[in-house]
């Protein structure tokens, strides 16, 4: 594999405590495990090279995933099947962190639009009937900070694509597709806000973030 610096697109799942580390810590973690690998990564040109590895749609600290995506390019010369590079970097890996799936790439990510989402409300079964009128509404107005670092009223309702909900005890588990592209990304951590200012007498004990699943345009898994 690598023959010609071929990318090569990675797979992994993200869960448990290491869910809590920053996504600088997480690349810092990558690199130091390709580094203690042996596997060799193609560097950037110019005064402050760095290594040609990338994440699609990093995740906020906290949230676990079972779909998270990276990219990387092989050294000049360097040359490992799908299968080796999947086995030396697993045995390098804190726990938490589990390589899924390596495969040879076109280098960089296709468009992605949305992603699917698990989230587990503890103490929350009676928002059930909320939640699903929350979705039903044409308008959801939540406070969003821009780029610029002013905040701003934003109707998030179009960004949610999709919305099921399950009673599980007295928990509830949403499983939600959101937008994830361009100025209709749609953190879940601000429809689970919306979903408290509209029910403040119900207080969430305790909330769980999972990706499911990175979307394509045309609805397909990446």
């Amino acid at each position: 594999m690598n023959e010609e610096n071929l990318s090569i697109w990675m797979r992994f799942s993200k869960t448990g405590n290491i869910r809590f580390i920053s996504h600088l810590d997480l690349t810092r973690t990558f690199h130091r495990a390709l580094i203690r690998a042996g596997i060799p990564l193609k560097t950037s040109s110019g005064f402050s090279p760095h290594p040609k590895f990338a994440f699609a749609l990093p995740l906020s600290v906290g949230m676990e995933s079972l779909a998270e995506f990276a990219v990387f390019t092989l050294a000049e010369g360097a040359v490992f099947s799908a299968a080796e590079i999947r086995e030396k970097l697993q045995a390098q890996m804190p726990a938490g962190i589990e390589i899924l799936e390596v495969r040879e790439s076109k280098g960089k990510f296709p468009q992605i639009a949305a992603a699917r989402y698990e989230i587990f409300l503890s103490g929350a079964a009676s928002l059930a009937e909320a939640s699903q009128k929350l979705f039903d509404r044409d308008v959801i107005l939540v406070e969003k900070r821009t780029k610029k670092g002013d905040v701003v009223p934003k109707n998030i309702r179009p960004s949610i694509l999709s919305l099921k909900e399950r009673p599980c005890g007295g928990d509830l588990v949403l499983e939600a597709t959101l937008a994830a592209s361009g100025e209709e990304y749609l953190n879940p951590e601000l429809f689970i806000r919306a979903l408290q200012a509209e029910n403040p007498e119900t207080p969430l004990e305790e909330k769980r973030i999972r990706r499911l699943a990175v979307l394509l345009a045309d609805g397909n898994e990446l």
